[in-house]
């Protein structure tokens, strides 16, 4: 299986202890299920009521503003979407900056070479690069820990979920040591990494049937 865009969903929901089913449709699946969906594009998720509930980062806010993260006592339990307007628009913008990082990616999926499209990929996260110039200044607006607010947030779930998937081998020809140049983008990878629920979370993945999910563990 492949992570893909609907993994910061399903970590919310695990933190959030929300029982859910996850139904997985591989690429031959696709074409018949497409037509069926709103946009014609996952993830989806379906409501107990029936409602078709789409697009990722809609989905995280929705999942966010509801799960808590603390202690389990009201006064030091957060939401995950802050309550606040001006954390909630740090978290957005953090979050939309990362998503600049992918968008840079999506046209050298168009590249029909593959040493071409190796050689592309290596380009952007090279110093210079479109990508590794983004990441830098993501970094450096990030916290040490957190990537905002200084507590865990829907961003934090995002970047751990983003920067962890490019490390699957899904793109090829991608460093697999590109982190290496961002120590807070790194911290709040293993931060996220290290908290018990979502070390539990993929310590349940079958990593011969989903090899992809090593890199969310190591």
């Amino acid at each position: 299986g492949i992570p893909a865009l609907a993994e910061p969903i399903r970590l919310i929901l695990h933190l959030g202890k929300v029982d859910f089913v996850d139904e997985k449709i591989s690429f031959s699946e696709w074409p018949q299920h497409k037509s069926k969906t709103k946009w014609g594009q996952m993830p989806v998720v379906m409501a107990a009521d029936g409602t078709e509930m789409t697009q990722t980062k809609a989905l995280v806010r929705y999942f966010g503003k509801q799960v808590s993260w603390g202690r389990s006592n009201l006064f030091f339990s957060k939401k995950l979407y802050p309550s606040d307007p001006l954390l909630a628009f740090k978290v957005d913008e953090m979050i939309d900056a990362m998503e600049d990082v992918r968008m840079k990616l999506v046209p050298t999926f168009k590249i029909q070479d593959p040493a071409e499209k190796e050689a592309a990929r290596k380009t952007l996260f090279s110093p210079g690069g479109d990508c590794f110039e983004l990441l830098k200044k993501i970094d450096a607006f990030c916290g040490d820990k957190f990537v905002v607010g200084g507590t865990l947030t829907i961003a934090d779930i995002w970047f751990f979920f983003f920067l962890a998937f490019l490390k699957t081998g899904f793109f090829d020809g991608l460093p697999s040591d590109y982190l290496k140049s961002f120590p807070k983008l790194q911290a709040i990878v293993k931060n996220v990494a290290s908290i018990p629920e979502v070390k539990e979370y993929y310590a349940k993945k079958d990593l011969k049937a989903e090899p992809m999910y090593s890199a969310f563990v190591e």
